[in-house]
């Protein structure tokens, strides 16, 4: 609850009010209210000051809840630190004897179903499947001496915990008695199996004292680790619960010295009723835990009688073994022997076996695919050459077509230098046309002059003028029609220029790859080379292994009878046998020994017992210490309750007294509320009369905005008006200046169209004489004359009669090229056969050199087919060589192991020694095998390699092809019509379209 705020609004109000009664002069009411409203405000700041530290007491209470728990966690991890270091030294202790099991006191090894968890929710017990148990020993130390009310509850927890570890401990303490029985079980074993496997020397019988020594202290370390153990939990257990109830004691006095401001009865009573249960629960876990501990110490003495009843039976057992099992074991044992040696030396023998047949195969499949990358070597070098051909084939037919677009580019140089001349003589023209023209304005301004004197010459000059613009409109009409023309002409060419570039850039792209085909096809030949080198060297180390095998061979003879004489040698050792046995006869009176051994173990048990006993007395002593400090802690809870009974009853007493003061200033407040409604009324008697002087100024306001808008529209047409009259002479102004404009331009026009006639006239006289070869005087009547420009009638027809003689000189050109383009062609066809028959006559000489390659092939494969057979010799003679020292390999161990005890033959050293020289030589064979491999592997990169090239050639062949196709077609757009008039004007229809155009009718 927000009283603060509370209290701060209502302060806000009384203010309002004071305000409202000064200005309706109530000072008398006012000083009496004050009073009471002050001693008001001072209650409510004192409740919520009490508030306040109720509210900083439970944040106080959460924090060291939270602290409480963090602590817990903190002990509970080093409790499992301190418990994994001491199990981690069980197993080591444990793992050192091989007859013994690890302790089935460690966590996860005994059954999940008898496990006795603790209630404590602060820790999960069964998260993880190698948990540890909680040890009794550790105490728990909290960092904050402030208890909150729920560490009551935590209190409880841990005795929860406490029994929980008595349950645990007593079925620690089953699991213990049943990993003894297993130990007893397995020292059985061990015994038995010592008994059987003693072997015959005199070494065995220290062997088997040191593992009856390793017993005992093993036995001594379980016994004197258990004690220490569970001699450490009691008293650290008893330190623990100590600290723990001394620190609720301290913990408990300070929050009954913060709770004294705190309105909790309710809560205070459940937190009695729920601590009164949880003793009881106590009380009783504690009673169980003392008849679990009767029970345990009962079961822990039949544990003993049965221990020393099992013990009994071990020794008489042992003894009726021993007397009857000796011999048969011995026997037993020398044909264990036996059969172990032969069947390694079979194993090792069959593996040998299988290792050299899987590297005989592997030889054999790489000799193969050396054979077939030959081949595909051969065969590609075939290609290469054929295609070589092909290319110098296309290479003489591109620079045919290179002389022919070398003649097109001449004759397009030509076209282009006489287009440009007559471009030129345009310009001049076009530029004394302007000058004429200038001299025509001038005295045209000179005529203008004479005007007012010669009005009728002005009027039939005006008549002339009007004629004159007519003719120009239709030669305009011309220039620009004969303009385009001459514009898709200049394109055309552009587009033939554009085209020659490119066909000169595939040009040099083709010497680029026949430049690149020349050097892939070097480099081949350079490989070819080395691979036959290569076969050279193969061969000449194929002859050196075929020695070097005679070489083993031999040894191998050598090899055999020295085997003969380790024959010899293994009689020997069998006599060595013999005496072995005779040494068992010595290790009988070991066994005594151990007896004796074992007799002294049952007296180390008799101490465990009595140490047992030690331990009963004290669970008892713990029992009562227990019992003392519970009764402590019940007293302190008693005090506790009665502390906090008081702080309850002071609590009420203030509450009701607050009630009180409350009640009084409530009166209060209903007064203070009379006096308000009134001056409420008041208020809305003179909201009334301001709402009705509103109404009036908004009528006014209404008539003021309808004159203003009146006034708006009148603005708004008087502008309208004059934005009208504006507009009005500005188009007078750009009428004026736009038929000045018009003037001028048709003045240009006139000059402009006396200089494009004239200028057509020219251009269409020099077409003339670039075309006229043997019609001189044609030329000469049809040349135009120079004053035909001013009239245009006789202009026009001139200018039809010159079109059509063009046309004509046009058909007779393509006529000639016709027969021309026939004649090429049959030039090309003549040497299209000769290019076929020399292309077969090369087919004849290549089919009969792949008929040689093939039975040079042939050879090959026989030349390698024996190579196949001596590698198959060698690898025979290679595995009786690899049987024959393995053999002698067996065999020297077994000799070394005879001269350790017979040193006096040095004969068979020396035959070791040659044996050491043959494992050399056999390594020298591996390594040179090695390197054979090596080289087979830089042929198989080899050949990736030329497959690669290969297929690049292939791929530039393609666009070789597709670059010469493209050529041809060029070269056939080539050889059509290539002058400036002749692709233009090859058929009559244009002749006529131009006519058609000059004779219609003149606007």
């Amino acid at each position: 609850m927000d009283t603060s705020s509370e209290t701060e609004s209502y302060d806000r109000t009384r203010v309002h009010r004071r305000r409202g009664r000064e200005a309706h002069h109530r000072p008398g009411r006012d000083k009496g209210r004050a009073g009471g409203v002050g001693d008001t405000s001072r209650n409510l700041t004192k409740v919520d000051r009490m508030l306040g530290h109720y509210r900083e007491h439970t944040d106080d209470q959460a924090e060291a809840m939270t602290l409480l728990r963090e602590n817990l966690e903190e002990s509970i991890s080093q409790l499992q630190t301190q418990r994994v270091s001491r199990t981690k030294g069980a197993r080591s202790a444990s793992a050192s004897a091989s007859t013994l099991h690890t302790s089935d006191l460690e966590a996860g090894s005994g059954s999940d179903d008898q496990r006795f968890f603790p209630t404590s929710p602060l820790k999960d017990y069964t998260s993880t499947p190698d948990r540890t148990r909680r040890s009794q020993s550790a105490g728990v130390r909290f960092k904050d001496a402030s208890l909150p009310g729920e560490d009551i509850h935590v209190l409880h927890q841990s005795l929860r915990d406490l029994h929980c570890g008595q349950l645990r401990l007593s079925d620690d303490l089953d699991r213990e008695i049943l990993r003894r029985n297993r130990a007893d079980i397995d020292t059985r074993r061990a015994m038995e199996s010592l008994t059987e496997h003693t072997p015959a020397s005199p070494r065995q019988a220290s062997v088997s004292s040191r593992v009856e020594r390793r017993l005992q202290e093993l036995e001594r370390e379980m016994h004197s680790g258990q004690g220490g153990v569970e001699r450490e939990r009691r008293p650290e257990q008893r330190v623990a619960v100590s600290d723990e109830l001394h620190e609720t004691s301290g913990r408990q006095k300070v929050q009954g010295h913060e709770r004294e401001e705190a309105v909790a009865a309710r809560l205070l009573k459940a937190e009695k009723s729920k601590m009164e249960q949880e003793l009881e629960r106590a009380r009783r876990l504690l009673e169980q835990s003392e008849d679990s501990r009767e029970s345990l110490s009962q079961q822990v003495e039949d544990m003993r009688g049965e221990l020393l009843r099992t013990k009994k039976e071990k020794t008489e057992l042992q003894r009726a073994r021993l007397e009857t099992f000796q011999p048969k074991e011995v026997v037993e044992l020398r044909t264990q022997l036996l059969t172990a040696s032969v069947r390694g030396e079979v194993e090792e023998l069959k593996r040998t076996l299988d290792r050299k047949e899987k590297e005989r195969l592997h030889l054999s499949i790489q000799v193969e695919e050396l054979s077939s990358d030959l081949a595909r070597r051969e065969q590609q070098q075939l290609r290469m050459l054929d295609q070589l051909k092909e290319t110098q084939s296309r290479g003489q037919a591109e620079e045919e077509t290179e002389a022919l677009l070398q003649e097109s580019t001449r004759s397009r140089e030509e076209l282009k230098s006489r287009a440009q001349e007559a471009v030129r003589q345009w310009r001049a023209k076009c530029r004394r046309l302007q000058k004429e023209l200038e001299e025509a304005s001038s005295q045209a301004q000179f005529h203008t002059d004479k005007a007012s004197q010669a009005a009728r010459e002005k009027e039939s000059s005006q008549a002339q003028l009007k004629a004159l613009s007519q003719q120009t409109e239709a030669a305009r009409r011309e220039l620009a029609e004969i303009l385009g023309r001459l514009a898709q002409r200049e394109e055309e060419l552009h587009r033939k220029d554009v085209e020659l570039s490119e066909a000169r850039q595939r040009q040099l792209s083709l010497e680029q790859d026949n430049r690149e085909v020349r050097e892939a096809s070097a480099a081949l030949e350079e490989e070819t080379q080395r691979l036959a080198a290569v076969q050279t060297r193969l061969k000449e180390e194929n002859q050196s292994l075929e020695e070097k095998a005679d070489s083993l061979a031999r040894r191998c003879q050598r090899d055999q009878d020295t085997q003969a004489e380790l024959q010899a040698s293994i009689k020997q050792i069998t006599s060595a046998h013999s005496r072995l046995v005779q040494l068992l006869a010595e290790e009988e009176s070991s066994k005594k020994a151990l007896q004796k051994g074992l007799l002294e173990l049952q007296a180390k048990l008799t101490a465990v017992q009595e140490e047992r006993a030690a331990l009963g007395q004290q669970l008892q002593l713990e029992r009562e210490v227990h019992q003392t400090e519970l009764d402590n802690t019940r007293a302190m809870m008693e005090d506790t309750r009665t502390k906090k009974y008081r702080e309850v009853q002071d609590n009420l007493t203030l509450c009701r007294q607050e009630r009180e003061e409350i009640q009084t200033h409530l009166e209060e407040v209903k007064a203070d509320a009379a006096s308000d409604k009134e001056l409420c009324a008041a208020l809305r008697i003179k909201l009334d009369r301001m709402k009705d002087e509103c109404d009036k100024l908004a009528a006014q306001l209404s008539t003021k905005d309808e004159a203003h808008a009146l006034l708006r529209r009148k603005y708004q047409l008087l502008k309208q008006d004059l934005d009208d009259k504006v507009r009005s002479g500005e188009r007078r102004r750009a009428s004026e200046s736009e038929r000045v404009r018009l003037e001028e331009k048709v003045l240009l026009m006139e000059a402009e169209q006396e200089a494009v006639l004239t200028s057509m006239g020219e251009e269409l006289d020099a077409a003339c004489r670039s075309l006229a070869r043997n019609g001189e005087d044609k030329l000469q009547a049809i040349s135009q004359k120079p004053g035909l420009v001013k009239d245009s009638h006789r202009w026009l027809a001139e200018t039809k009669t010159k079109i059509r003689w063009l046309c004509e000189e046009v058909r007779e050109c393509n006529t000639r090229e016709q027969r021309l383009r026939k004649q090429q062609q049959q030039q090309t066809r003549d040497q299209l056969k000769a290019l076929r028959q020399s292309r077969d006559s090369e087919q004849t000489a290549l089919l009969q050199r792949l008929d040689q390659q093939e039975k040079l092939l042939h050879s090959l494969d026989t030349e390698k087919r024996e190579l196949l057979d001596r590698s198959r010799r060698k690898e025979e003679d290679m595995r009786s060589l690899q049987e024959g020292v393995l053999d002698l390999e067996m065999n020297t161990r077994a000799a070394l192991d005879h001269l350790e005890s017979f040193p006096e033959k040095q004969c068979l050293m020396e035959n070791f020694k040659d044996l050491e020289e043959s494992q050399r030589q056999r390594e020298m064979v591996e390594q040179r095998y090695s390197k054979y491999k090596e080289i087979v592997w830089d042929l198989q990169h080899q050949l990736d390699e030329s497959k690669c090239r290969i297929q690049e050639y292939r791929e530039e062949k393609l666009d070789v092809t597709s670059r010469s196709l493209r050529l041809a077609a060029l070269s056939s757009s080539i050889k059509g019509p290539s002058t400036f008039l002749s692709s233009t004007l090859r058929s009559d229809t244009p002749c006529e379209y131009l006519y058609s155009e000059a004779t219609q009718p003149v606007l």
